[in-house]
């Protein structure tokens, strides 16, 4: 029987490179016992989508087979959009990418079955990929300190991009999903501590990298996001990680923030109130001491 490798990816106001990364994905190749999912899920944009569903006409039959398209009425947001799809998923590993991503490497999927057999007994749970802006060449990397790659291909890490990361499903029934009230901003941070302190590693790997386009379009306004990364960031080390280290991070936020916002007090002070609401229904399970040693191992940044 057909083991199935799920890949996820969530579309707004993106229709043309929402085609293309369909397209890349089908022109993966295929690896024996295992066949690919591809879960679309149309965001609630508010753009028109006529051509994807033309896309999705001209595929064969089986490639038809492959593709699930969901189309929401509302914008579920980044944290809420992949709960939906995880939950109807039927891949043992779950591959997400933007709708704005192309995987370079055709043998990605085989790559990463092999990354699961290497590090089986470091519990290796995440990988994340390498990204790159195909018009300035810029690279994206979680690693705070480029050091730590410096004449390697791979390193363990604390952090992934959502831009391109994959897991296992059975992961969600040690950490839970993720939190819907995030919308954007900082979902993997969250998922990613809620990893450690299950006892499970994250690898971030040069050996794939994906192509992302950056595009503005679904977007929100800069300030907004700042807003959601400030707010979001401090409820996940509220979630996680000892008071001292939440201390740090809401001083060095709040003036990421205002810097960032160009001083915009009443955004800032809207931005507070809110957290408290939220901050006094957030579950608070401070990491556990094997889940420090990981995270001082690989040289995580917890201060801010």
């Amino acid at each position: 029987m057909e083991k199935v490798f799920s890949f996820i990816i969530i579309s707004y106001n993106r229709a043309e490179d929402t085609i293309a990364a369909v397209k890349n994905v089908l022109q993966l190749h295929d690896v024996e016992n295992w066949r690919k999912e591809i879960i679309v899920l149309n965001n609630g944009s508010t753009q028109d989508y006529s051509a994807f569903h033309f896309f999705l006409n001209t595929l064969n039959e089986v490639e038809r087979k492959w593709i699930h398209y969901i189309n929401s009425s509302v914008n579920l947001g980044v944290a809420g959009g992949r709960n939906h799809c995880i939950k109807i998923a039927q891949g043992e590993y779950l591959l997400f990418m933007d709708d704005d991503a192309e995987i370079i490497q055709q043998n990605a999927i085989s790559i990463i079955l092999d990354k699961y057999k290497k590090y089986k007994q470091e519990n290796l749970a995440i990988i994340g990929f390498l990204g790159k802006n195909p018009f300035t060449g810029k690279l994206e990397t979680p690693l705070k300190n480029q050091d730590l790659i410096k004449g390697k291909q791979e390193v363990f890490y604390n952090l992934f991009f959502g831009y391109g990361h994959v897991f296992p499903k059975k992961l969600i029934d040690d950490t839970g999903l993720y939190q819907e009230d995030f919308f954007y901003g900082m979902e993997e941070y969250d998922l990613s501590y809620a990893t450690v302190k299950a006892g499970y590693s994250i690898l971030f790997t040069q050996d794939i990298v994906v192509m992302h386009k950056q595009n503005p379009n679904g977007r929100e306004p800069s300030n907004t996001t700042y807003a959601r990364m400030f707010a979001n960031k401090i409820i996940v080390l509220y979630k996680h990680m000892p008071m001292l280290y939440v201390c740090t991070h809401f001083i060095l936020w709040s003036a990421f923030f205002l810097v960032k916002s160009r001083f915009d007090i009443r955004l800032y002070f809207a931005t507070l109130h809110s957290l408290r609401q939220r901050i006094r229904v957030a579950p608070r399970h401070v990491m556990n001491e094997n889940g420090m040693k990981y995270l001082r191992k690989v040289s995580a940044r917890i201060w801010y």
